[in-house]
């Protein structure tokens, strides 16, 4: 894994390496104090995420794929944007489902979900099929189709994975949001190879990279702090 500690902004413009895909989860814009250095909470939050996806655009392959984690509605705004645009397709959304005990209001439901915005550079994109077991394997066409060797259905797009909470085994670091190693793995294996090159331009505790170097790729991680 190849880390690189600096500003995402300016280690984009800087970079010649081209990925084949490019998955993160940013800051949301709700206040959280990562470090001394940054706090999450800006005034021109939409701007400054048009800013790293323009440069995150510029820096995949032609038919790299581009994964972005985050809250809906930082998402929407995102999706808005970016679906005007001549040089990227729209692939699908994915809602990722988690129980949560932090959120509770008197005054509206607690939400339990982000969504996952994935976009390619390209009509034509990695996607490796990850499957889930026949919901009918008595049926007989589902008998005759397992006995050919298929090994179920695509998984839908609404994925049900719980938090990597802070008695989590994977847990690295108390102070900042880690995403499961469950969710990690699907998106990796879907949309890229082994030998691909992988960027998470906000890699934290470097979640992203670490899953992806063991699924072999050439994984690299970009932040402004150091969790090590």
């Amino acid at each position: 894994m190849i880390k690189i500690y600096g500003d995402i902004i300016e280690e984009l413009k800087s970079m010649d390496n081209k990925f084949n895909l490019i998955l993160t989860d940013p800051p949301y814009n709700i206040g959280w104090k990562y470090s001394s250095k940054i706090n999450d909470r800006k005034k021109n939050y939409d701007e400054w995420c048009k800013e790293w996806v323009n440069l995150c655009i510029s820096r995949l392959e032609d038919n790299g794929v581009l994964g972005i984690i985050n809250y809906p509605e930082n998402n929407n705004r995102l999706y808005n944007y970016m679906i005007k645009r001549k040089d990227i397709n729209f692939i699908q959304q994915i809602i990722w489902c988690y129980p949560s005990n932090i959120g509770h209001s008197k005054f509206k439901y607690t939400r339990s979900y982000r969504t996952i915005l994935l976009f390619s550079k390209g009509k034509r994109y990695t996607f490796n099929a990850l499957k889930q077991p026949y919901k009918n394997p008595n049926d007989k066409r589902i008998k005759e189709r397992i006995a050919q060797g298929y090994l179920g259905t695509n998984l839908y797009d609404v994925w049900n994975i719980n938090l990597c909470k802070n008695v989590s085994k994977d847990k690295k670091n108390n102070g900042i949001n880690q995403l499961p190693r469950e969710l990690c793995e699907r998106l990796i294996k879907t949309f890229s190879n082994e030998n691909d090159y992988t960027l998470d331009p906000f890699s934290g505790n470097d979640t992203i990279p670490k899953i992806a170097e063991e699924l072999k790729r050439v994984a690299y991680g970009v932040d402004i702090n150091n969790y090590n």
